[in-house]
């Protein structure tokens, strides 16, 4: 069992406490821990190598968002021969100790299967948040058992369409043949675009219930409330970019109205109630869906987060 498991990071002092003793409960099983830095200042950076001192850090120059950032991980997974697995892992995800040992040996028994994750649950509960997501008409990830009890989930695998980007499995293979995630979406939607690759190319993907994991949700304090809407403009734009990198035109115009539409009824809606604070993220997603379907990925104003905000999934 040689897994490589890969953590981004960005400025994450409010949970660095938390994310070295996450790290401490699953290091023990894995052959190589991989640390990306998305462009942190550079006291968290020395902080980060003075503290994670068996893991390989990659310093990066510039923010790479989600999929730039594990891709770095990935390549650099991929270049140690001995690496047969690669684990994406949030740093507030809490793995069970054994829980890799388990998620590695359902992978490796299944030769069609090329990702795989442990039942995530909601933060310190024993409720599910995640147990294998489909992906909806709108290219929205729907979870398997969101809300219930874990001890109600009678299955022992949920054979599903996509998996959470920020905890799986997946056998070193998949990464050679589907390739490494699209750095044009930076983030959201890609585990959406996975999913879809990795079906193209011939693998199942699953979560099991025998292995447990805990999304933690260590949000940092100056952000309590909602997003902001550079992560709206991402969303509208990502969902028509990946319809046109999967579909036809059809499919296309639907996911784009869909959004652009749903996000005019929204502002319709708060503009109504008085709320208009709302109205602005909206209007965010009504721009990514038109750039998306002229296939503008280039970062701008509404993309970039400011350099004072947390890069979170």
């Amino acid at each position: 069992m040689k897994i490589a498991a890969i953590t981004i990071t960005y400025n994450d002092d409010y949970k660095f406490n938390e994310w070295f003793q996450h790290y401490s409960e699953y290091k023990d099983e894995l052959y190589l821990h991989i640390i990306v830095d998305n462009n942190s200042n550079k006291d968290y950076l020395k902080k980060v190598q003075e503290t994670f001192t068996d893991s390989h850090i990659i310093q990066r120059n510039t923010n790479g968002g989600c999929t730039g950032a594990y891709n770095d991980g990935i390549k650099h997974a991929l270049s140690v021969s001995e690496v047969d697995a690669i684990m994406l892992i949030g740093n507030d995800v809490r793995l069970k100790k054994g829980a890799s040992t388990i998620l590695y040996d359902r992978l490796f028994n299944d030769p069609k299967m090329g990702m795989i994750s442990p039942i995530l649950l909601t933060k310190d509960s024993m409720i599910a948040e995640d147990f294998g997501c489909n992906i909806s008409k709108a290219l929205i990830m729907q979870p398997f058992g969101y809300g219930v009890n874990v001890q109600s989930v009678n299955q022992s695998i949920n054979y599903c369409e996509a998996l959470t980007g920020g905890m799986n499995l997946s056998k070193r293979e998949f990464y050679e043949t589907v390739g490494l995630q699209d750095d044009n979406l930076f983030m959201y939607s890609d585990e959406v675009d996975m999913g879809l690759r990795a079906k193209k190319c011939g693998f199942t993907m699953a979560a099991i219930s025998e292995a447990v994991s805990w999304h933690q949700h260590i949000n940092d304090n100056k952000q309590k409330g909602r997003r902001h809407p550079f992560t709206k403009y991402l969303m509208g734009r990502n969902k028509v970019y990946v319809a046109k990198k999967h579909f036809g035109f059809s499919k296309v115009l639907y996911i784009f109205f869909f959004y652009f539409l749903g996000a005019f009824y929204r502002i319709l809606q708060n503009i109504f109630k008085g709320n208009f604070n709302l109205i602005r993220e909206y209007s965010w997603v009504m721009i990514g869906a038109v750039m998306g379907l002229f296939g503008n990925m280039k970062s701008n104003r509404f993309s970039v987060p400011k350099e004072d905000l947390q890069l979170q999934k």
